[in-house]
């Protein structure tokens, strides 16, 4: 496994030598971008349970409050004065408390939109995984439950960027003819394809218009197969030699 790392570092190292400078770039700004929803996300949260509890020990309070000017006009003080601050404090509570959450709804439009926009960008098995967790344009969620759900997919996302994954789908060739073939992540950013009889072979990568399925002959589908048989743990590892970066930027290149 760490030699079949190795080789893939290796490659990307060499290909990046190779490469247009402005694919690089979007995928350098795309990673940026998840690393800084990361950060935002980390810091909503703990913004967000400070608040909650804050929250919850504010309305234990004005519950006594609420309680004892009940009591204080029942029992007709003459200290109208000191009920009037009460009074005056409770509101102010009450007017911070809907600030608060304002505040809280506001940064968790700000996470949903972005959320959204990577969506268009992510490989197929990724973007099946968030769709099953739930949407955050359901209004009738709450935020404590759409924030829960933004935070299951950053998981999600973390997991798969970090990791080397195996799946399998029907993907069209420029005919329209469905193959059903197997296909090796490195990560969200880059994957290759092979069928099962190595006739069909490509490549995969996230671009404007979203993820894209290249289909190409020149691709040694047996390298990546022995990958994937790598991974599932069939074959014992070897140095691959897989098209990276430098593929993609020829494609998207008019």
């Amino acid at each position: 496994m760490q030699r079949f790392i190795k080789s893939v570092g290796a490659v990307i190292l060499l290909s990046s030598f190779s490469s247009l400078a402005d694919p690089v770039s979007e995928l350098e700004n795309l990673v940026n971008q998840w690393l800084q929803i990361e950060q935002q996300t980390s810091e909503l949260e703990t913004h967000w349970l400070e608040k909650k509890t804050s929250m919850q020990q504010t309305l234990i309070l004005l519950d006594a409050e609420q309680t004892q000017l009940k009591q204080l006009n029942q029992n007709r003080q003459k200290n109208t004065s000191e009920l009037a601050e009460k009074r005056t404090a409770l509101i102010k509570k009450q007017s911070q408390l809907e600030t608060d959450e304002n505040a809280l709804n506001s940064q968790l439009i700000q996470l949903s939109q972005q959320l959204r926009s990577l969506q268009v960008q992510l490989p197929p098995p990724l973007l099946a995984s968030w769709q099953s967790i739930g949407d955050l344009d359901n209004e009738s969620l709450d935020a404590n439950e759409k924030l829960q759900i933004a935070l299951k997919m950053l998981g999600q996302l973390a997991d798969f960027q970090n990791r080397i994954s195996i799946h399998e789908m029907a993907i069209s060739n420029s005919e329209g003819k469905e193959i059903w073939v197997k296909q090796l992540y490195l990560g969200a950013a880059q994957a290759w394809f092979v069928s099962n009889d190595l006739s069909y072979a490509g490549i995969g990568f996230p671009s404007e218009l979203g993820w894209q399925w290249q289909f190409d002959t020149e691709i040694d589908g047996e390298q990546i197969a022995h990958g994937i048989a790598v991974q599932e743990k069939k074959q014992a590892a070897h140095w691959l030699t897989l098209p990276v970066f430098s593929y993609a930027a020829k494609e998207l290149t008019p």
